[in-house]
Order: C-alpha cells, then sequence, then structure tokens
C-alpha cells in the first residue's frame, strides 16, 4: 500500500496543523523549558534592535555596568530578528513567527534531501511528513533558538552534497560550502556535516582531476575561513569551561553519570521525544532495512561519517549535555528521520496488509502525538511562575534605565529579560556584602529578589530600603549606600 499524495497537499496539512496546534503558543511569553537559551536569545535581538545594529556586537543584560558584548555563536539569526524589531515593534509573536519559517524551511529541505536519494515525490513527502512530526522540532519550531536556523542550513547543505555526489556538479558543491559555513557559524557543532566531503575527497584521490582534488576543495575551505575566524576571535573570551573541554575539563569524569545520560537518551528521548511514538515503528524497520542494505558502508559512506562524528560530540560533551540540552542533539535530526523514512516505505510496502494498515495509522496519529508530548513544555516551571504572574507590574515597578540586582536566578537570562532590565545576577543565595556594595557603588538601585536570605542576612539588609513590591514570593528593594543611611 504505497501511498500516492501529492507534496503539496501534505505541505498544506503540515502548515495548517502546525498554526492550529500551536495556536495558544503564538501570543504566549517564553516560559517552560529551556527558557534559559531562549531569553538569552531574544535579549541579543532586543538590544540589537534598540541599541547598536552592529553584527559583531551582540549584546546581553546581565551586563552590570558593562557594554554588555558577549559573543558566542554568530549571532545571524539574532540580527535578522533584530530587524523586524525595528520595523514592527518588539512582540515576541514576531519572533515565533520567523522561527516557524525556518522551520518549514527544515521540512522543504528535509523532503529535498530525500528526493536525492531517488524516492519517490509521495515518498519523499511522507518523509518530511514524519520529520515534522517529531515532537522535539515540534516544541523548538516556534521557539526562538539559533539551533533551529543551523538545523535548517544543515539539512540544505547535505542535499547539496548528495546532489554533487550525482552530478559532481561546482555549483552544488559551492552551495554546500556556503551553507555548511552558515551552520557551522551559526552553531558550531554542525561544522562536523563538513565530514561528509571525505569519502568524495578519497574517491577523488583514486581518479585524479583538477577540479576533485583542487578546486573543490579549495571552494569548502575558503567558505569556512570566515566561520573559522569568528570562533578563533571569540572562544577565548569563553567562559563555560565545561562546554569548551568537554570531558576533559572535569577533573574526575563522572562515568556513571554518563552512562545514566546515554541510557536516558536512547530508551526515553529517542522513542518519544526525537522519533514521536507514531514513527517508531518505521525507524525500526528503517534499522532493519539499512543492515539488509549491500554494499551499505561504501553506499551511505557521508551518512556514517555525520554520524560517527556526531556521536563522538555527543559522548565528549555528554554529562554537559545531559537530559537537559535536548537542542544540542539537533545534528542528529535528519540522520534519524532518514532511516525513519526507510522504514516508513518498507512497512507501507510490506506484503502483509495489516502492517500497511497499522503503519498508515502511525501516519495519521503523528500530529497528536507530537503535540500530547510537547504542549506540557511551554508550562511555568519553579520561580518562573511567580514572575510571569506579576511580570507587567515588576517591569513597570522602576525605570528601565536603571541598574538592578536580581536573584536567585540561575540562569542570569530569565528575571532581567522579563523584567527588560539591565545589571546583575545572582544565584543560589550567592550574594555578599561586598559584593552588593560594589554593584551599588557602580549604578545599582533596586535588588528583586525571590529569596528570604537577603533580609535575613544582615550583613546585606543593611543596604536595602523598604520594600517597593512584595508578592508571591517576589520582594523589590530600593538600595541604598550605607553612607546615606
Amino acid at each position: 500500500m504505497l501511498i500516492s499524495i501529492r507534496p503539496k497537499y501534505v505541505f498544506v496539512s503540515i502548515l495548517v496543523l502546525e498554526v492550529l496546534l500551536h495556536w495558544n503558543i503564538w501570543t504566549r511569553d517564553i516560559m517552560g523549558i529551556h527558557a534559559w537559551r531562549q531569553t538569552q536569545t531574544m535579549s541579543v535581538v532586543e538590544n540589537f534592535a534598540f541599541e547598536d545594529m552592529n553584527i559583531l556586537n551582540p549584546r546581553i543584560n546581565p551586563r552590570g555596568d558593562g557594554d554588555g558584548i558577549f559573543r558566542m555563536e554568530f549571532p545571524l539569526m539574532q540580527w535578522v530578528f533584530a530587524w523586524f524589531y525595528r520595523w514592527f515593534g518588539a512582540h515576541l509573536t514576531i519572533a515565533r513567527v520567523l522561527t516557524f519559517i525556518i522551520s518549514l524551511f527544515s521540512v522543504l529541505g528535509f523532503y529535498r534531501l530525500l528526493r536525492c536519494y531517488e524516492l519517490s515525490r509521495s515518498t519523499s513527502a511522507l518523509g518530511a511528513w514524519c520529520f515534522a512530526w517529531s515532537p522535539l522540532l515540534f516544541y523548538y519550531s516556534v521557539n526562538p533558538l539559533p539551533d533551529n536556523l543551523a538545523l535548517c542550513f544543515a539539512i540544505w547543505s547535505f542535499g547539496f552534497l548528495k546532489r554533487h555526489q550525482q552530478s559532481g556538479s561546482t555549483r552544488s558543491v559551492a552551495a554546500f560550502a556556503i551553507l555548511l559555513a552558515l551552520a557551522s557559524a551559526v552553531k558550531l557543532p554542525f561544522i562536523l556535516f563538513g565530514t561528509a566531503y571525505l569519502p568524495i575527497l578519497f574517491r577523488n584521490l583514486q581518479r585524479p582531476a583538477l577540479k576533485g582534488l583542487l578546486v573543490h576543495p579549495l571552494i569548502i575551505v575558503a567558505n569556512l575561513l570566515p566561520t573559522a575566524a569568528w570562533y578563533i576571535w571569540v572562544i577565548p573570551q569563553w567562559k563555560n569551561t565545561a562546554l569548551i573541554g568537554g570531558i576533559s575539563a572535569e577533573t574526575s569524569f563522572n562515568y556513571q553519570e554518563a552512562i545514566e545520560n546515554i541510557w536516558g537518551v536512547f530508551h526515553s528521548q529517542l522513542p518519544e521525544l526525537f522519533i514521536n511514538y507514531g514513527s517508531v515503528l518505521f525507524f525500526l524497520f528503517g534499522i532493519t532495512v539499512f543492515f539488509q542494505t549491500k554494499g551499505r558502508l561504501d553506499k551511505y559512506a557521508s551518512e556514517l561519517l555525520v554520524l560517527a562524528a556526531v556521536i563522538a560530540f555527543y559522548l565528549y560533551e555528554v554529562n554537559m549535555i545531559g537530559m537537559e540540552h535536548d537542542y544540542y542533539l539537533f545534528p542528529f535530526v535528519p540522520f534519524i528521520f532518514l532511516i525513519v523514512t526507510a522504514g516508513m516505505h518498507a512497512v507501507l510496502s510490506n506484503k502483509r496488509v495489516w502492517l500497511q494498515y497499522l503503519g498508515v495509522l502511525g501516519l495519521i496519529i503523528l500530529p497528536a502525538t507530537a503535540y500530547l508530548r510537547a504542549f506540557q513544555r511551554w508550562t511555568p516551571m519553579g520561580n518562573q511562575k511567580p514572575l510571569m504572574a506579576n511580570k507587567e507590574e515588576l517591569k513597570l515597578l522602576t525605570p528601565n534605565d536603571e541598574l538592578v540586582v536580581v536573584g536567585n536566578d540561575a540562569s542570569t537570562h530569565v528575571y532581567l529579560y522579563h523584567l527588560g532590565k539591565k545589571g546583575w545576577t545572582f544565584e543560589q543565595n550567592w550574594l555578599n556584602a561586598s559584593q552588593l556594595s560594589d554593584y551599588i557603588d557602580r549604578g545599582a538601585k533596586y535588588l528583586y529578589s525571590n529569596t528570604d536570605f537577603v533580609e535575613q542576612e544582615e550583613s546585606i539588609s543593611q543596604f536595602l530600603g523598604e520594600p517597593i513590591f512584595q508578592k508571591d514570593g517576589i520582594t523589590v528593594y530600593p538600595l541604598k549606600k550605607l553612607s546615606d543611611s
């Protein structure tokens, strides 16, 4: 029962269902899972839009009394979003819609990639359907993270490489190189997709030709040079030694934690969050199809090499990624759904009619199972709840141009973003009198606190004026110098 369906009907269905299933999210504020990274991203967007549009100077809110310039990934997505904020105002719905457009291009790119494997239009469209309803992608498809743009570039890049494998076209290898460079600039781990070219290069060594041995590699290297220059410049400025150093950053590598994280990703996140329960049958059949394919190591050398590189990256960063940072695993997603598509084709063309109908049922339930797995991820968590409940009042409580101190906020970004303020943050009550005194000397005017510690610790409380807000565990104090009291 190979389904014959026009791709445009599949894509229109994806568009309509995605819009409807995200209906309560388009205007929802940033909250829930990974609000930390989203608020950091949107702080950069807002600061581009309303402070400085220099793309080389992304700025964050936890800046103390400094300029806030903080360079990580190349902020292409944040900079483009900022233009829309300048034109239409600071409305989060704009960022959600722009992120959604990026996600739609990822789906289209995956369809184009599948077509490179000589699959029919119907099969490729249904493979893209499965891809679109990954609960992981469904959640992030409207959440502003640069990883979305990097994934989109990487998928299109790999598609052009597959075309180059078929035609040897210089134009295709140039498109691969440009998109690979953009993907890597926006999110560095996607540089690993560049290993896909190595099997092609090795084959070219066996039948030497000027283009294959010199021109094409030079095109790739030349396009990657700006990305390399960016990271050579900014990585020394990074303070997250765990991210840079991976397992080597730990004085004693926690093997038990690593095994628990790997097992958690494999047995829990892979089937329910990455694949979708409705596509698990396809994934299992896809693995079988792969091992039954003759000459598979040679035929899929590029895919296997990238997959091996991504696995190595994951193992290197396993405890830093943990179970929380699922978006770090975006580089796995295209390869997971290449397997899913192969399995879907095998199920729908199986001689057992009951299996075919089971496959059709799996395809039908994908939107519902994606929604059910993801919808609770937009629920505010922990101390986000009182913040969101009182956000508008807290924002208007103090002038936006006054520096503030905020805590506890382990993210350093969530509170300052929602308050629309700049200044300092602390976590786990890690604030002492000398720090607070220094902040006040440098211009801090108010303390936003969600902890009783600041009142109970006499060395801290002496800097606090009478509260101007006290509700739901959040208290706002004017700050004073001791000489003023």
